[in-house]
């Protein structure tokens, strides 16, 4: 049997729970973030589908957790025409958490598959798949079958991704193809990260992890999931069902394989924005199907959508993202560095469908809205900028065009 007969027998667990808030306004409440638009071929969750396929995982093996109905819509929508059929996708309580629906996922895969290993993974990533990500996850398939629940880690040079990711700690001296795990320290600040950078004895967490169904389900037994999400999910409490760090240490000594293959969580807008394609000459990226034409534009991120002509001129640094929500024309001007911020916007309009923040802004100042002849129709939010200017135009043959500017001259005069 060959190692990829070997991933053939493996079952995969796509976690497809979550919003994707620090991606607003191209992830939103009625397409959060795995079931958006990644690159011209595909949506997050389908990429991470035909990442593992590619592996050797058999489509029919492969389970999909969803947390409400629009999830399992969309989930149904983009997968099964990659032949992963419906009645794997599952829908739970949203109150299970990550780590609770690994439990699910679990007892769901149990039912059919008593002797099943099962690769867990977030829906939401970007991986280069080569050949060092392929060998990785073998070897942890391989340790996972011989009863080593494992994770699998990747090693991260850049102190600034280092310190926004969880780390999996283990012994230096440990020359074990799989090592065993000492303990997790979970976003680092930059003193601890630059220390635990030089001491070379620890790999980022990708949140994928490798284990017997009956492996998790004896871990857990007799742990009141079911009814501690229930209680969650009613007010009764508060928390996860079970949360990561709680499954983790039920389920032991821990392994971890470890790779060093280009891997992103694709949690902001600037990490989409690193992982996209760009202009050779001046490092802008597109996503999206919707007419664009820059202007003086230097490494930005550009997200359109079909029916609107963007214009963004003297844009540098930022994302300027369009996208319909509930109606409206979301407009989005973030400075790539304060990214993260973007869900204090996703926050604003949940609750209140138009962003009430101060100035429609977080972080930034001096902004302006031009008045248009459609202003009901749009919401504009800035985060981390200054002096940039948006118009928008709905002409009478129906099309709309919208200018994103940086107004130099208002900048200079504020220096």
């Amino acid at each position: 049997m060959t190692e990829k007969d070997e991933i053939k027998n493996v079952w995969l667990a796509i976690i497809a729970g979550g919003r994707g808030t620090r991606l607003f306004p191209h992830s939103h409440d009625d397409c959060p973030k795995q079931f958006c638009v990644l690159d011209d071929e595909n949506t997050f969750i389908q990429a991470t589908a035909r990442r593992f396929v590619a592996l050797g995982v058999k489509p029919n093996r492969i389970v999909v957790v969803t947390t409400n109905s629009r999830q399992t819509q969309l989930a149904a929508e983009q997968l099964t025409p990659h032949k992963i059929i419906t009645p794997n996708i599952i829908e739970i309580r949203s109150s299970y958490g990550y780590a609770g629906s690994m439990a699910k996922a679990a007892e769901f895969i149990y039912e059919h598959d008593q002797d099943a290993v099962i690769i867990n993974t977030p829906a939401d990533q970007f991986i280069v798949q080569d050949e060092n990500f392929e060998d990785t996850m073998k070897l942890a398939v391989s340790s996972a079958k011989s009863g080593q629940p494992t994770i699998v880690g990747v090693k991260i040079t850049d102190e600034v991704i280092f310190r926004g990711c969880g780390h999996a700690v283990y012994d230096p001296e440990d020359d074990s193809f799989c090592k065993v795990v000492k303990g997790f320290v979970e976003k680092p600040d930059k003193k601890t990260a630059t220390k635990m950078l030089r001491e070379d004895n620890s790999a980022c967490n990708t949140g994928i992890n490798v284990w017997r169904a009956e492996d998790i389900l004896e871990a857990v037994k007799g742990y009141q999931l079911d009814e501690e999400a229930e209680a969650i999910a009613n007010g009764e409490a508060k928390g996860e069902a079970l949360g990561t760090d709680e499954l983790m240490a039920l389920l032991g000594e821990l392994r971890l394989a470890i790779g060093s293959f280009a891997w992103y969580d694709c949690g902001t807008l600037k990490a989409l924005y690193q992982i996209s394609a760009k202009t050779p000459n001046h490092k802008n990226a597109t996503l999206g199907k919707g007419y664009i034409e820059r202007v003086h534009c230097y490494g930005s991120l550009f997200i359109t959508m079909q029916g609107v002509n963007l214009y963004p001129i003297n844009a540098e640094d930022v994302a300027v993202v369009l996208n319909a929500i509930k109606g409206k024309i979301v407009i989005a001007v973030v400075a790539l560095s304060e990214s993260q911020l973007v869900r204090e916007l996703a926050e604003d309009f949940q609750r209140n469908e138009i962003i009430l923040t101060n100035d429609y802004s977080v972080k930034a100042r001096n902004n302006i809205v031009i008045d248009t002849n459609f202003s009901d129709e749009i919401v504009v939010g800035f985060v981390g900028v200054s002096g940039y200017v948006v118009h928008a135009l709905k002409r009478p043959d129906g099309d709309i065009d919208i200018t994103v500017s940086r107004n130099l001259q208002k900048i200079q005069n504020l220096a």
